[in-house]
């Protein structure tokens, strides 16, 4: 897989761009933050998404 780096959002809206920028999503925490710099070639973020998720979250995501 070519490796590339993306630049992700870890405010909890999930977002991910190929160009440096801030957070647009108005209901994100991070509104207006600056974007993490990642370089994952699995989609993962090497888990940098899952940061602002409480255990509950992830156990309500999980039974999906």
């Amino acid at each position: 897989m070519k490796h590339m780096t993306h630049y992700i959002c870890t405010g909890g809206c999930g977002g991910s761009t190929d160009v440096p920028g801030v957070c647009q999503a108005e209901t994100c925490p991070k509104h207006g933050a600056p974007l993490t710099a990642c370089d994952c070639t699995d989609g993962e973020h090497f888990g940098l998404q899952d940061l602002h998720k409480t255990e509950k979250d992830k156990e309500e995501e999980n039974n999906k």
